[in-house]
């Protein structure tokens, strides 16, 4: 029939037209993934040439000053102390966060494929093989034991799980000098989807890799099907840590710099585990010394090892924005916030005089001041109160986009100050006394002769110091500055 016969031929041309559309988008799709990878390829390419040539072009002098920045980092975030406590914290908290996961798995039967990847990757990359089958098997009982518990129960392994990531961020928001915390609110959202998701997300990835080598294993032979299981774990390990360090301080971290910590840390895990598996086959003392309880210690070890690995990528992570774009060779001195502070104040000047906009961007002041994060925003904030400067957010807080460095929270300033009246006595007093008398020490109140004497020599001290602090630093920041101020002062945009 000819309506029949057309009504066919129809359909078969929608067939054929829909299966080139097809193989046309994946082709197109295809090549375009090859681009994007080949520009992911010459970018770290080109940024590892950078960092090396930088590195070469270093003195003896900042090498040595850059050796005296870690240790002097290291000291300051007492990492061996922090992981103790840690790991005196997952150990309360393990068996909570793995009920969790392992609610999951169960009540959504789709993923118990994942959870059995999840274990099998725990014990082949998480621990040494020595102890991974035992630990794995006291986890699970408990975990599956704790799921009969009540609601209150339930709530207090809920409480127990999100107290642990509260105390990870805090040491997180510590090592990364972060002062504003985030709301509760969004802190627990945060947790939340890290205890549920990440677990799910961790399992997706191995059971997709695993079905991967697992096809292809007939095309490769064992050594290279080895090498490539070790690759992908050091690989998952990194992207682990990479998405940790990005996620959980409160703060915007550039992925690059999570990046470099996340492969760090990787390293190092993967090293450990190996190394600690030497040990434990080299040194079986441990199981005459500890009988059935011997995989206890060796976990608790384990468990801080990992934790010191976590933290020292995490050290790397927050102190390359500080090597890379501020004075890590600076140590606070007494004064150096009053000099700091006249830096800042002369950016703010110049662009209110000269530049085009008298608004200039938290990235602009440091660019010209090369002042830390942390620095800057405790002179803005000291000048803000005195009502010397005022903060103006024009555009929304920056997002972690490729190929393009975040590292300010998006806020701009204005001098609201008179430079004609502002004098550097005034500044001196905020930054050098605490905007304080001199002698503010003293005790006012007390009738004894000696703070009586003492409070009469305090006043002659403080009046010689202000009538010296005024005869030295009269002048106003108009004039401090001068008419001529140097062009690379001036911003020419907010950013």
């Amino acid at each position: 029939m000819p309506g029949i016969e057309q009504n066919k031929d129809s359909q078969v041309g929608r067939v054929h037209r829909w299966y080139y559309r097809t193989l046309y988008r994946v082709a197109t799709g295809r090549n375009h993934l090859k681009q994007r990878i080949k520009t992911l390829y010459h970018y770290v390419a080109n940024r590892c040439g950078d960092g090396v040539a930088e590195l070469r072009s270093l003195s003896w002098a900042e090498v040595r000053d850059l050796f005296l920045f870690a240790r002097r980092r290291l000291r300051e975030e007492s990492l061996p102390q922090v992981a103790g406590g840690l790991t005196f914290t997952t150990v309360f908290a393990l068996v909570p966060v793995l009920t969790i996961a392992l609610a999951i798995f169960t009540t959504f039967p789709m993923f118990m494929a994942f959870r059995t990847a999840l274990e099998a990757y725990f014990i082949q990359s998480v621990m040494p093989k020595a102890i991974s089958n035992t630990i794995l098997s006291y986890l699970t009982t408990f975990a599956a034991q704790a799921t009969g518990l009540s609601a209150v129960g339930a709530v207090t392994l809920v409480a127990t799980s999100v107290a642990m990531m509260g105390m990870i961020e805090r040491v997180f928001n510590r090592i990364w000098r972060v002062k504003a915390e985030r709301r509760w609110t969004r802190r627990i959202l945060v947790y939340w989807a890290l205890i549920t998701l990440g677990p799910l997300l961790i399992g997706v990835s191995i059971s997709l890799s695993t079905d991967f080598f697992s096809a292809t294993s007939s095309l490769v032979g064992n050594v290279f099907g080895a090498l490539a299981y070790s690759i992908l774990s050091i690989v998952l390990t990194s992207a682990g840590f990479t998405f940790l360090y990005m996620v959980v301080p409160a703060r915007v971290v550039d992925w690059r710099d999570a990046v470099a910590g996340g492969v760090l840390a990787g390293l190092a895990f993967e090293l450990a585990k190996r190394g600690f598996a030497v040990f434990i086959t080299e040194f079986p003392s441990y199981s005459r010394i500890y009988g059935a309880l011997a995989a206890l210690p060796l976990f608790l070890l384990w468990v801080y090892l990992s934790w010191l690995i976590t933290l020292f990528g995490a050290l790397l992570a927050a102190a390359l924005p500080v090597i890379k774009y501020e004075r890590w060779w600076y140590e606070p001195v007494p004064g150096g916030a009053f000099v700091d502070a006249l830096a800042v104040l002369k950016v703010l000047h110049g662009a209110s005089r000269y530049g085009d906009t008298a608004l200039v961007s938290s990235s602009a002041i440091r660019t010209r001041t090369r002042l830390g994060i942390d620095e800057l925003d405790t002179l803005l904030e000291q000048m803000q109160d005195k009502g010397w400067v005022g903060r103006v957010r024009t555009d929304p807080a920056p997002r972690v986009q490729f190929g393009k460095h975040v590292n300010d929270t998006g806020d701009n300033w204005v001098l609201l100050a008179n430079p004609e009246t502002l004098t550097l006595a005034e500044v001196y007093r905020l930054f050098v006394f605490g905007g304080m008398p001199v002698n503010a020490g003293v005790a006012q109140e007390s009738d004894d002769p000696r703070d009586v004497a003492a409070r009469r020599d305090a006043a002659r001290l403080a009046r010689h110091v202000e009538d010296a602090v005024e005869a030295g630093l009269g002048l106003s920041l108009a004039d401090h500055f001068g008419p001529a101020v140097d062009r690379a002062d001036v911003p020419v945009a907010l950013s």
